[in-house]
């Protein structure tokens, strides 16, 4: 890439590292981020280094990368996105240099870089502890490394740690292959590349057989589904719109949106040299994107916005494409002319992205990270933080979130099933020594167990309403 180029590369890392670091201080967890935060400190702290208490179904990665973070920077929220944002930085630039090795275009590179630097899917998943954004940038530099040079271990590396990361990995095997194909790899580079894969590969089956568990990761996931099947007829429609409406926020905009279908078939009728593998690499990721957008409609997987953060650089990649062949195709295409026209384009990308962008930096959008993720938890730990050892805490909704704050809290998370099961707790303890609180949803649906608590003989003193809306309210609980 000419230097003129990766000038603007660095202006658009610092473009993406600014649009970043608000959510990355400020956001809150959302349950399965605490869930997956809870488990690293778990190692960090050597009180269970293989989980094997807890119901883990994602290979563990990124939990050990959580638990290196803990001790270097404290067990703060932050500190366990840290591997995420550090992937989520590196995604822009593996996004470019993948698409100049293809297609040794600067405006495509270019282009592609800054698409996944202002996506509010990227921006918002960045300050997130999901295994996502870590996925994604380890996917990215698999498919790297087939087309730069190629480096063939490296490359079966990279996806044996997205293996390693989440199960989602496998279902790019196909891209994979389909690049070492086109790239006419021999035997030898195969065998390189397994090279690469296997050691990553056999620490996580051997990590799944210490444990004692098997196997049975995979399982475990698809029972947390609800099992595997195709969607039924009445639920394509709904569902088809579910995933139009999160597909809108890879690229930030429906302009972008139809820019890449607009690009879609400009690059997919583009006429290829003889032995051009560019145009046909093209083709077999726009093949990929329709491939796995159907399989996520047609199976009745969740519609889960962190299944779409894969195709953010994906796409981004075809837009790029077909804007550097649009530049090629004007009649002035000297390519020391095309410089100032490929300026001009990343200016017009900025321009219309930014209050997109901008709005996924404060994380209106209902992707990703949150500001009140947890729906003030952070407030009801930090209250709590302070009461005797022996403190038990009633709950039914947030049970992920206090496994995280409290870890190496004196306070005792009960959780009740349902109204009568913890007035029967209260019966039983309600007059013991030791302080107990109940916490609850700020809505209506905490009215019966308000009043199966207050109908027992106890009464409820609030003590704390979050500022998160809408938010949850703690009770004390005496006696009346």
């Amino acid at each position: 890439m000419p230097t003129s180029s990766r000038v603007v590369l660095l202006i658009i890392l610092l473009l993406a590292t600014a649009l970043r670091l608000a959510a990355f201080f400020d956001n809150h967890f959302h349950a399965d981020e605490a869930l997956f935060a809870s488990w690293a400190r778990l190692i960090a702290i050597w009180r269970d280094p293989l989980l094997l208490a807890q119901p883990v179904d994602k290979p563990p990665l990124l939990f050990y990368l959580q638990a290196l973070a803990f001790p270097l920077f404290g067990p703060l929220e932050w500190s366990a996105r840290v591997p995420d944002m550090v992937a989520s930085l590196l995604l822009v630039p593996l996004t470019a240099v993948f698409s100049w090795r293809l297609f040794g275009s600067s405006a495509s590179a270019l282009s592609a870089a800054l698409l996944v630097a202002m996506s509010p899917m990227a921006i918002q998943f960045s300050g997130t502890a999901f295994t996502d954004p870590l996925l994604c940038a380890l996917l990215v530099a698999a498919l790297l490394f087939v087309v730069a040079s190629p480096r063939p271990f490296w490359s079966g590396f990279c996806f044996g740690l997205a293996v390693l990361t989440k199960h989602q990995a496998w279902l790019f095997l196909p891209l994979l292959a389909g690049l070492v194909w086109l790239n006419g790899w021999q035997a030898l580079q195969w065998r390189r590349m397994a090279a690469g894969f296997l050691p990553p590969f056999l620490l996580f089956l051997a990590w799944q057989l210490v444990r004692g568990g098997g196997l049975d990761l995979w399982s475990s996931q698809l029972n947390n589904f609800g099992g595997l099947r195709l969607a039924w007829s009445w639920e394509l429609a709904p569902r088809l719109d579910a995933w139009a409406d999160l597909l809108s926020l890879t690229l930030g905009s429906w302009l972008m949106i139809a820019l890449l279908l607009l690009s879609i078939p400009v690059v997919w009728f583009s006429s290829p040299k003889r032995g051009d593998t560019s145009a046909l690499a093209d083709r077999l990721i726009i093949l990929f994107i329709a491939g796995y957008l159907a399989l996520h409609w047609l199976l009745a997987v969740p519609v889960w916005d962190r299944y779409l953060l894969p195709l953010v650089p994906l796409s981004a990649v075809i837009v790029g494409r077909g804007i550097g062949l649009a530049l090629h195709w004007l009649p002035d295409h000297h390519p020391g002319r095309r410089y100032p026209g490929m300026l001009l384009i990343l200016a017009f990308i900025a321009a219309v992205q930014m209050s997109t962008a901008v709005a996924a930096r404060n994380g209106h959008f209902p992707v990703g990270g949150q500001r009140n993720g947890d729906s003030g938890a952070w407030e009801v730990a930090e209250y709590l933080a302070g009461t005797p050892y022996g403190t038990v805490l009633y709950d039914h909704w947030y049970s992920w979130h206090w496994q995280y704050f409290f870890i190496d809290r004196g306070v005792y998370t009960s959780w009740f099933p349902y109204p009568a099961g913890l007035v029967d707790d209260l019966d039983v303890f309600g007059k013991a020594a030791g302080d107990r609180y109940l916490v609850l949803p700020a809505d209506d649906q905490a009215l019966p167990v308000r009043r199966a608590v207050e109908e027992a003989g106890f009464e409820m003193r609030q003590v704390l309403h979050t500022d998160s809306q809408p938010g949850m309210i703690l009770y004390r609980i005496t006696p009346s």
